[in-house]
């Protein structure tokens, strides 16, 4: 078990060990993350001591805006399954990382642990493999997302 000074000096590590394992792999790429264009969404890289997770947040604070943004996207499974796979997971009711009820759209690594040094390369291998795949799906679809959305607010 570490203090809480500990955990925090281990996930800061963990975080500067990505930047130079994408440096390593030549992966220059300003990640998407909070600059998402579909409101109350982001995508997020995330790990703690079971798993690591790539996921498309769904966190609209009013829970029917956040289902209609999640059932919007879900009319699009058959096209992000036919580019990500099966392994892409889709739960409309997930505690997210805070602890709050969201949606998420999700790739998930099992078994690792990020206060684990020894499991640092095969997350930051997971992360760089799965988030691009988010990001295309985003960059491919928010405009498609966005004007639905906005369709059925009227």
């Amino acid at each position: 078990m570490f203090t809480k000074e500990e955990a925090k000096e281990i996930r800061v590590k963990f975080w500067e060990g990505f930047k130079r394992y994408c440096k390593r792999k030549h992966i220059y790429r300003k990640w998407v993350l909070t600059g998402v264009k579909i409101r109350s969404t982001q995508l997020k890289f995330y790990a703690d001591r079971e798993k690591a997770l790539v996921l498309f947040q769904i966190d609209h604070k009013n829970e029917l805006r956040r289902f209609e943004v999640y059932e919007c996207m879900l009319s699009y499974q058959t096209l992000f399954r036919a580019e990500c796979g099966d392994e892409l997971k889709w739960e409309e009711e997930y505690t997210g990382i805070e602890g709050q009820e969201i949606s998420a759209i999700y790739f998930e690594l099992r078994g690792v642990n990020l206060y684990r040094v020894e499991d640092h390369e095969r997350i930051y291998t997971f992360f760089a493999e799965k988030m691009p795949l988010l990001e295309d799906l985003y960059y491919e679809y928010r405009d498609l997302i966005n004007e639905r959305l906005k369709q059925n607010d009227n």
